[in-house]
Formats: C-alpha cells, structure tokens, sequence
C-alpha cells in the first residue's frame, strides 16, 4: 500500500517537516554535549603543522556561513523531486540525525579543542583580515560557537553525506552544489573553527554516515518494511 505514495511530493514534504524539527533537535545538542565531555575529560588539541601554516581566507566566510543551511533545507528540493522517494528522503535525514549521535558520543569521551588555532588576536594577524571590523564579526561567530568538539567536525560530516546523496541521486544538483560545499567544509579549518585533522575526521564520519548508516542499513530497512 505504502509503494503508491512513495513519491508522492506532499507526503514527501510532510516528512521532510518532521525530520526537519527532528534534526534542529538534535543540532541545538551540540554545544552541550561539547561543553559536558569537556568538562569531564580534559580536551586535546589535534594542532598540526598544516594548520599553522594555512592562511586565513576570510572571503570564505560567506560560503562557510552558507553550508550550515544546505543540509537542513535540502529536504524542501527533494520532496519536489519525483525521482526520489520518500525513503530515500528519511533514510537521508534520518542517516545524517546517526552521524550526529555517533559524533556527539566521541565528543563526550574524546572532547577536542581548536582553541589552539582560533584567531583571538588581532595585533600580529591585522595581514590576514581586509580591516578590524571582519576580525570582530569573526570573534562574534566564534562565540557563537565553540572551541570544543573539534574531532570530527560536525559541519564537514553532513555536508560529505549530502554530497554522496546528490552524486548518486540528483546529479545535476551535485555539481551545483560541490563547489559551493567544498568551500563550505574547507572553511571550517581556514576560518579555524576546526584544525585540520578535524576536518578530514569530518569528512570520514560523512562517507561512513552515507555508506554504511544510510546505505547499508536505513535504506535497506526502511525499503524491506515499507515496500515489500
């Protein structure tokens, strides 16, 4: 019975709205988890001599700025997408919200930091800003942030999921979306949000999210209960 509304695009966007919320629920976690597996275990910088020797792009900021929306708002072009259904669009999101609850599990009993690399500073680093004011808007994102939960990044992760989706799904969308998302995730070490070994953590915690969580196992789940 399910197969007939399977692609349904308005059963599709109504999924999309609760596995939306779903995901919020999840992501407001995460400066909390950060702050809890620090304050229990002492955190340890992953600080490479890559990251010291890679310079600040600030233009950056604005792709950067731009991914943390890709992921959360994709669901709207996928639920108008007749080629894919509304499994693949909840085993997506629902494989993205796991990648998250794994990641929140080695932040709480292997907490990092990337307070070795932020940018606190301005005397000494006036070069790599076009004027004082971007350095200040870059101290207002840090704060908004924060310098823990530095291994694996959680903001390259979804992005890597997001690309896999799109390669084997939506492949016009893909090559839209793989210099915007590139720019996105590398402005994760270049803004120093991250260090550099959080970054490729990221993107191995992205390739297992969609491999392994969403292939392997939500996919073919949720395809043998509703489909057969």
């Amino acid at each position: 019975m399910f197969r007939k509304y399977n692609h349904n695009p308005w059963i599709k966007f109504l999924a999309y709205i609760l596995l939306y919320f779903l995901l919020l629920a999840v992501t407001i976690c995460y400066q909390f988890i950060c702050e809890f597996g620090g304050a229990h275990f002492k955190p340890t910088s992953l600080k490479t001599i890559i990251d010291h020797w890679t310079p600040v792009n600030i233009y950056i900021m604005w792709p950067y700025i731009a991914c943390l929306t890709y992921v959360p708002m994709s669901g709207l072009l996928f639920a108008f997408n007749r080629n894919i259904s509304v499994v693949q669009l909840t085993s997506f999101y629902l494989s993205v919200i796991a990648t998250y609850l794994l990641t929140y599990l080695i932040y709480l009993f292997f907490p990092t930091t990337a307070s070795e690399v932020m940018l606190t500073n301005y005397n000494g680093n006036e070069h790599l800003f076009i004027n004082r004011g971007m350095f200040e808007h870059l101290q207002d994102m840090y704060k908004m942030s924060t310098p823990l939960g530095d291994f694996p990044s959680l903001h390259v992760a979804p992005l890597v999921i997001l690309g896999l989706f799109l390669y084997y799904h939506w492949k016009i969308l893909f090559w839209i979306f793989l210099p915007l998302g590139f720019l996105g995730a590398i402005g994760t070490f270049v803004l120093k949000f991250h260090t550099f070994s959080g970054f490729w953590g990221g993107g191995i915690m992205g390739v297992i999210g969609y491999y392994f969580v969403y292939n392997k196992i939500l996919f073919n789940q949720l395809k043998n209960k509703l489909l057969n």
